[in-house]
């Protein structure tokens, strides 16, 4: 994939945020890139492995560079995304799939957050 000044200013805003974001957002944070571009270099990102397209129930796919793999607890009354990480070899035995070869796993769990009411809507 050929790197542009555009391509390189969405990797470095995702890469250094803290946060899952959409395509919006990303937009917001960088006005001067068009949306459209901004949207064909996220799939291409996700295409090449770059980044992660997440689907966590709201209106938006949300984006995030993983520096090390995780997974998601997203709790449904404030937004919160929380990143934790789980033993996926043991989880692939627990699954135990006959006749199948697992090769990704993409774990989102929901619930509620104990910080619902007392914090900020953290993506």
């Amino acid at each position: 994939m050929r790197q542009t000044k555009h391509r390189q200013e969405i990797i470095q805003m995702l890469s250094t945020s803290h946060v899952t974001m959409s395509a919006s957002e990303l937009h917001q944070a960088l006005p001067h890139i068009n949306l459209v571009t901004i949207y064909r270099n996220l799939e291409a990102f996700v295409l090449a492995g770059t980044i992660k397209k997440l689907h966590f129930g709201g209106d938006e796919a949300r984006f995030e560079y993983q520096a090390h793999p995780h997974h998601h607890a997203v709790c449904d009354d404030c937004s919160r995304v929380i990143h934790f990480k789980i033993n996926e070899t043991a989880l692939v035995k627990e699954l135990n799939i006959p006749n199948f070869d697992i090769k990704n796993i993409e774990l989102v769990v929901h619930g509620e957050c104990r910080h619902a009411h007392s914090t900020a809507p953290v993506k």
